[in-house]
């Protein structure tokens, strides 16, 4: 089964990183099979935007207008040239400025983005769709816009909840149930020296997302 590191630290506080503490309980005879990070490989320095203004119109591609936005991101802003059908002035998204990481084609890949000229115009970064963001196959509604209360500037896998790692516990172990995960903190809590239990346990609700055995 599959259980969340940050989940885990609602029971118990730790200072391990998601690494450290896999090898504490291994080292304590728990069967881990992996360590893997939730967000999307290659997927860094995303950060949410909103576009300020259309500066200008660049003609059509594929049935799409090509706009000219203004981008901020609360310290800087940006020129950015955009197809999405769903770009318009005062939405918050998916913003990727000249240096950040998507995930690539291929498995393993990743391209970094940077400045470009198309039709003959700078275009310092990208609004990202799901797709280009390698949280999911959809592109042609356009990028993938926040709530207007998104902070400006926040790191975009901070903002869905995607900074976590997974720990996957070996199925065959049967210290482990679907009926609860605390079996899992309890020892993480007695192996981890740099962490407490905390006095009171959050709700199980969550817990059961991530009790599911390893197919």
């Amino acid at each position: 089964m599959k259980i969340s590191y940050n989940w885990v630290r609602e029971f118990v506080e730790l200072s391990l990183s998601p690494r450290d503490a896999a090898d504490r309980l291994v080292n304590a005879g728990i069967e881990i099979a992996s360590v893997t990070r939730v967000a999307p490989p290659g997927l860094s320095g995303v950060l949410v935007g909103e576009i300020e203004a259309i500066e200008r119109e660049l003609g059509e591609s594929h049935g799409h207008r090509i706009v000219l936005c203004r981008v901020s991101t609360g310290r800087e802003r940006f020129s950015v040239i955009c197809g999405a059908p769903n770009a318009a002035v005062g939405v918050r998204a998916a913003f990727a400025p000249p240096g950040a990481t998507l995930p690539g084609a291929a498995a393993g890949e990743t391209r970094r983005v940077a400045v470009a000229r198309i039709r003959g115009v700078e275009s310092q970064g990208m609004l990202c769709s799901e797709r280009e963001l390698g949280l999911g196959d959809e592109h042609e509604r356009g990028i993938l816009t926040l709530p207007p209360d998104a902070p400006l500037g926040a790191d975009l896998i901070g903002q869905l909840g995607l900074d976590d790692r997974t720990t996957s516990c070996g199925s065959s172990d049967t210290r482990f149930t679907r009926s609860t995960t605390r079996p899992c903190a309890r020892p993480r809590s007695s192996c981890a020296a740099p962490g407490r239990a905390r006095a009171s346990a959050p709700s199980t609700a969550r817990s059961e997302s991530f009790t599911t055995p390893c197919a």
